[in-house]
């Protein structure tokens, strides 16, 4: 009785182990000639729905490889790689690109980081030349001035010691 726990017992782990080796196999996909070079500009440019940071391309999540799998099939059904990507969009939203569409309110994402670029050094620039202009109006004493007082207060001094 004991052997066949046993038996059981082993059986169930590796009946475990074989389904879990099944989910680990990769999926290959092309990488030469004029399909897997489609394939890979729209996989990469496909934002991984739950990886942070990574494209579809470049995710093994199981929701990227579903959509690298829709990829695949509409490159070999002979769609263009801006009616596939306006699938995906139409499907998940604009967040599903890597990087924002060039049009519309999104068009921001792209002019203000130029335009920070380009002003932003200038107005550094003028903030730090004005500051230096206003610090110029403070009054500041002439260095004869300054030797004449340090001289009165060294004989002031000499005479509370009673040197000469």
């Amino acid at each position: 009785m004991m052997f066949r726990t046993l038996i059981l017992t082993l059986g169930l782990f590796c009946s475990s182990g074989f389904l879990q080796a099944e989910d680990a196999v990769k999926k290959i996909y092309p990488s030469e000639g004029k399909v897997g070079t489609e394939f890979r500009d729209i996989s990469y440019e496909l934002r991984c729905p739950t990886c942070t940071g990574l494209s579809v391309l470049e995710s093994d999540a199981k929701f990227s490889v579903q959509i690298k799998d829709i990829v695949l099939e509409q490159v070999n059904a002979g769609k263009s790689k801006d009616e596939i990507l306006k699938y995906f969009t139409e499907r998940y939203g604009p967040w599903i690109l890597r990087s924002p569409p060039k049009e519309g309110l999104n068009l921001l994402a792209w002019i203000v980081p130029l335009a920070l670029l380009t002003i932003g050094p200038f107005l550094v620039w003028l903030l730090v030349w004005r500051r230096k202009k206003v610090d110029s109006n403070v009054k500041v004493r002439p260095s004869d001035e300054i030797v004449a007082e340090m001289n009165q207060r060294i004989d002031m001094l000499r005479h509370a010691m009673g040197v000469k």
